[in-house]
């Protein structure tokens, strides 16, 4: 849906306690994160009430744009390349934290969108490497229980 063909919404402010008439928003935002300038734009709805900054339904993760923005400026991987390297490798989501000396909150949490840092993108760019990652397995791998190691 367009901007333009976005109307008013009746939605939920959590400010308010109740649903409240509100209107599509948009705006660029500009930020400095570890060091990165960023620029992003922003699509939400405003309370018509009390003036919160209401979730876009159409696109509910509110800081995507921001997240978006960061790894472009950093060059950090997005969520579907960490999955990818990590499905290459044969290794369930605990199996290749195991391996990597993460924890597997964290490796979901990277697949799930959230932004690397560099040190961890700098280690699973590497894991990526088949040679890297047999390396791992011979120095961690005595770490995985029966059934994590890779076919």
């Amino acid at each position: 849906m367009s901007s333009a063909e976005r109307s008013n919404l009746d939605l939920f402010c959590p400010i308010c306690s109740a649903v409240r008439d509100s209107k599509f928003i948009e705006y660029d935002e500009h930020c400095e994160i570890h060091g990165f300038e960023l620029a992003y734009h922003i699509t939400a709805y405003e309370c018509m009430t009390c003036g919160e900054e209401l979730a876009d339904p159409a696109n509910p993760e509110l800081m995507d744009p921001v997240y978006d923005a960061y790894r472009a400026a950093s060059g950090t991987l997005r969520p579907e390349e960490v999955k990818a390297i990590r499905e290459r490798s044969g290794l369930s989501q605990v199996a290749f934290a195991t391996i990597l000396g993460m924890s597997p909150a964290t490796i979901n949490r990277y697949e799930m969108g959230s932004p690397l840092a560099v040190k961890e993108d700098n280690l699973i760019r590497m894991a990526g490497i088949p040679s890297a990652m047999r390396m791992l397995m011979q120095q961690r791998g005595h770490l995985l229980k029966p059934g994590q190691r890779p076919a």
